[in-house]
């Protein structure tokens, strides 16, 4: 090592000789340098190695070969300098390099040798912390993987001190009913319902302090009173030393105490089940009977318990068949799988039936073995009677097909059937005119009515009826028909009719055609000379429209996105200039489609132009209003001097376009939602503008609509998860990941089950079972809730024929305010109960209080034709909306059913018992049937029964559960 001599100044005032101070030097176990002028004039060697130079050769060498960076280097020299020549000392931690230019983490501690004249020189001290910093990152991620197994834990964790709360992750504040950080430092007495409890509990302290495990059960007390069952298990957090305390594990067992007796229940109820059914049933395994029920013993002939144990092929008329059957159902099959179908069965002397079969494979392993549970139903007579029917209406056909004349068979002034030449005639496809009203082929509305008039009383006296007139095509084309027809029973004429139709166009269009050929011909010219002058005159107003059309909207006249981008391009470079703001707000209309699937297009592009007017009028001439499809609007405020101006602005816009529009003698309301990004904070060019402002928009309908926000970072990411969140839903649908559960509703004066309700989980593959919270409002607004409610329907109508509809249990299914707008509503109902087989009186439709008073006359409309087909209407969630006593009489309503928020706190809050105990009294006054909802405690169930409420629904009568426990 090569030492140079320190300044005479600094080497006059030294202890030690220059040898010992090299000794020093050379053995430090740290790095040590001295720099004069930033230069180094003196190192030890593990300042060397520290940095892969050769200690002679870092001699004399810049200070800034040890930085990453030039302005690395100057950033630390502007910290050092100032605090070394005022006598302090620099400590700090700086990354650093090496001579193979890899960098690391280093302790630097630098002092001046001599403040007062800083020629002497500075000493460096420098200390890797690789290691350091390493082992530092380590404990904080073990401290935040331990933080994280505490609140994602499934179970409740606490640890205890002196049987005190010193600390517990939040599933324990759950269980107990407390909020974040309630329980700290509080007495665990406060967990126990009785002294006795916590006494016994405290015995068990003694084996923690041996080192033992705790382990037991114990009925534990929440903070509102309620109890549960709890599973608790403890351990000395330090054994041999009980003041370290102890961590003790709480889980809720309730639910599965409750499930092992839902399971003996439910075997009663199936044993039940197997002596009343009216069909056959047998539980069967590996195609052996296990048992059966009474009726497939009686209709194949055989003796209490002589199936149990044969095999089915005793059940079938030929062994052919029963292998079939075995490789249709058995072959491929798996558990839940269900098969139906239709067999010749044989009876134990011998005689043969025709069957129908439905089965369900019920194992639940998928192994080898498989269990079958098996309906039978004797439909022999129904075979023969089809035949019949079959060989009447095939030769019904013969005649219809081959007549030269549209022929069809009416009944309450609905096609029943009709031949093809009848649908040619009017160009209608195979089948579309059955159920179709007979007012699709008049001219118009008061043809049908006076129709009607001018042809019942003769068909009354039992006489034909002859009339030509003209009718309408399916395209809206108007022909000539002479029409025959004549009632079936002239006593009911309105319960079946035969019509005839011949069309007779061509005659009559040959008398026309002539008279109408003088009068075109003599209107020819004078049409053909103002054709050329419009022409012309058109030909420059389409010019200079094209023009307009280009960069601007249609249907408002406001420009549109080409002229948006190009204006607010220019208001971002004049905001630069003059150093002022531009702010972008994105304005979605609440509600809109509703309004336009209701009412009309006519009717939505009249609120539309209303909206774009208010924005006009309402900004600065500076201001550009933009509406980019849709109900979606931009408009661009230039020149703000700061983003709280553009809040106050969204406000009042929000005012404006909230007052009610008269369009087509109704008062409209619609309400914005304002999404606002700001220049340069938000982005520095129009497309990233536009874009967090859309983002914004949406988080403005996430709160709640009618709102402005702000846009932030995360939003982008909320996009983002919705986007995926509607991806997974689109797929879900695909793959069938939806599931219908089913909760029992009870009828509290006979105390048993009188119908379910219909509740949509959705199975997702990575997150479990998903409530509808999460993802209806997103079906909602993306529209998959038409498909999704359609689905919902079906496959309740068919849960319900399966477990029996002689029983005479509905079901319940709640129809979403988009559903009930939807005007295929009635056909996907109809279609439903006719697919399912399901009687329509067991159908019960939800709809809520606030759908049913959006648009009370499209609602009445609609409810009207619902029951026509025979279903029940229940109003749900009462009490919640804006209800009137005029329109809840003129509903053709079967049930209310009572919000479950009006139960919370029932034997504390007045109010709540007052207004159950009113909706109960009005609703029987009006001769409506009542249900409570969200009924979890004997004591909500004690007053609804001194309050006379009809029936009941909650967990205390039993959760939700899926098709095949419910």
């Amino acid at each position: 090592m090569r030492v140079e001599q320190p300044p005479p100044s600094y080497a006059g005032r030294t202890r030690y000789t220059h040898l010992e101070y090299e000794a020093v030097l050379a053995n430090a176990s740290i790095g040590i340098a001295f720099t004069r002028d930033r230069k180094f004039f003196l190192c030890n060697p593990r300042f060397a190695e520290l940095f892969g130079w050769d200690a002679d050769d870092m001699i004399g060498q810049p200070g800034e070969i040890v930085y990453p960076t030039r302005e690395s280097y100057e950033a630390l020299g502007r910290i050092a300098v100032p605090l070394l020549a005022s006598g302090g000392q620099l400590d700090t931690e700086w990354e650093m390099r090496r001579k193979d230019g890899s960098t690391f983490p280093c302790r630097i501690i630098a002092k001046a040798i001599n403040p007062e004249n800083t020629q002497h020189g500075t000493i460096w001290i420098a200390e890797d912390a690789t290691e350091r910093k390493r082992t530092d990152e380590a404990i904080q991620r073990l401290l935040k993987e331990q933080e994280a197994i505490l609140e994602n834990a499934m179970i409740g964790i606490v640890f205890l001190k002196d049987r005190r709360v010193m600390r517990c992750n939040r599933r324990f504040e759950e269980l107990f009913g407390y909020d974040p950080g309630e329980l700290l430092n509080r007495s665990t007495r406060d967990l126990y319902r009785k002294e006795e409890d916590y006494a016994a509990a405290g015995r068990r302290y003694d084996d923690l302090a041996h080192g033992e495990s705790v382990e037991g059960q114990m009925r534990m007390l929440r903070k509102d009173g309620t109890t549960f069952l709890c599973h608790l298990s403890g351990r000395a957090v330090h054994p041999g030393d009980p003041a370290q305390g102890s961590v003790w594990l709480f889980d809720d067992i309730t639910l599965e105490r409750e499930a092992e007796q839902r399971v003996q229940r439910a075997l009663a109820e199936q044993q039940l089940i197997l002596d009343n059914a009216t069909v056959g049933i047998a539980f069967v395994r590996n195609r052996v009977i296990q048992r059966c029920s009474h009726r497939l013993e009686e209709m194949t002939g055989w003796g209490p318990g002589d199936l149990d144990g044969k095999s089915t092929l005793v059940l079938y008329a030929e062994r052919e068949e029963w292998e079939r059957a075995g490789r249709e159902s058995y072959g491929q099959s798996t558990p839940g799988t269900i098969f139906e179908g239709e067999r010749t069965f044989k009876r134990k002397d011998g005689t043969v039936f025709r069957g129908r079969t439905r089965g369900r494979r019920i194992d639940a392993g998928g192994g080898a073995d498989q269990e079958w549970i098996w309906s039978y139903e004797d439909v022999t007579a129904e075979r023969e009677a089809e035949e019949r029917l079959r060989r009447t209406l095939a030769e019904q056909e013969l005649i219809l097909g081959n007549a030269t004349v549209g022929i069809g068979v009416v009944r309450q002034r609905m096609f029943q059937r009709c031949n093809r030449q009848l649908e040619t005639m009017f160009a209608y496809e195979p089948g579309e005119l059955v159920g179709r009203s007979v007012s699709v082929l008049y001219a118009s509305q008061e043809e049908f009515e006076e129709g009607g008039q001018i042809r019942y009383p003769v068909l009354r006296e039992g006489r034909t009826f002859t009339d030509e007139r003209r009718v309408r095509r399916k395209d809206g084309t108007l022909i000539w028909c002479k029409v025959v027809g004549r009632a079936i029973d002239p006593s009911k004429p309105d319960e079946g009719s035969i019509w005839i139709y011949d069309d007779v166009t061509a005659e009559r269009s040959v008398r026309d055609s002539l008279e109408r050929a003088v009068a075109e011909r003599t209107t020819e010219l004078e049409a053909a000379n103002q054709r050329l002058e419009a022409e012309i005159a058109e030909r420059k107003q389409a010019e200079e429209r094209a023009q307009h059309l280009a960069d601007h909207d249609a249907l408002t006249g406001l420009p549109n996105r080409r002229l948006l981008e190009d204006r607010l391009t220019q208001a971002l470079a004049l905001s630069y200039r003059n150093r002022k703001i531009t702010a972008v707000m994105f304005v979605d209309l609440d509600r809109f489609k509703t309004i336009n699937d209701s009412l009309g297009h006519a009717v939505g592009d009249a609120l539309l132009k209303e909206v774009a007017q208010r924005l006009v009028k309402q900004m600065r001439v500076g201001d550009t209003i933009c509406r980019i499809g849709g109900d979606e609007f931009v408009v661009v405020l230039p020149e703000l001097k700061r983003s709280p101006d553009a809040a106050q602005v969204a406000q009042k816009v929000i005012e404006n376009l909230s007052r009610p529009v008269a369009i087509e003698e109704r008062d409209l309301t619609i309400t914005p939602s304002i999404g606002i990004s700001v220049f340069p904070d938000d982005g520095r060019d129009a497309e990233t503008l536009i874009r967090n402002a859309d983002a914004a928009m949406y988080h403005a309908k996430e709160m709640g609509r009618a709102n402005y926000q702000f846009f932030t970072d995360q939003m982008n990411l909320a996009a983002s998860r919705r986007l995926s969140m509607e991806s997974d839903l689109r797929r879900a649908l695909k793959k069938g990941e939806l599931r219908v559960y089913y909760q029992p509703i009870i009828e509290l004066g006979a105390g048993c089950v009188s119908g379910h309700e219909a509740l949509m989980r959705w199975q997702h593959p990575s997150r479990g079972l998903v409530a509808p919270i999460e993802f209806i409002q997103l079906a909602e607004e993306t529209g998959l809730i038409l498909k999704m409610g359609a689905w919902v329907l079906a496959e309740a109508c068919r849960w319900a024929t399966f477990i029996g509809s002689d029983r005479g249990l509905p079901v319940a299914v709640n129809l979403s305010p988009r559903q009930f707008m939807d005007p295929r509503l009635v056909e996907t109902v109809a279609a439903a109960l006719k697919e399912s087989g399901l009687p329509a009186k067991l159908l019960e439709l939800e709809i809520t209080e606030s759908t049913a008073m959006q648009h009370t006359d499209l609602a009445l409309s609609t409810m009207k034709k619902l029951k026509e087909l025979g279903v029940s209407i229940v109003i749900d969630d009462f009490g919640t909306g804006y209800s009137s006593l005029a329109y809840l009489k003129r509903f053709p309503v079967d049930k209310l059913k009572i919000d479950k928020s009006f139960l919370t706190d029932l034997n504390k809050n007045k109010e709540h018992r007052a207004i159950v105990a009113a909706i109960i009294a009005l609703a029987h006054a009006l001769g409506i049937k009542v249900v409570a909802e969200g009924v979890e405690t004997e004591a909500q169930l004690e007053f609804l029964q001194t309050c006379r409420c009809d029936y009941m629904q909650g967990n205390l009568s039993g959760p939700p559960a899926d098709a095949e426990t419910a």
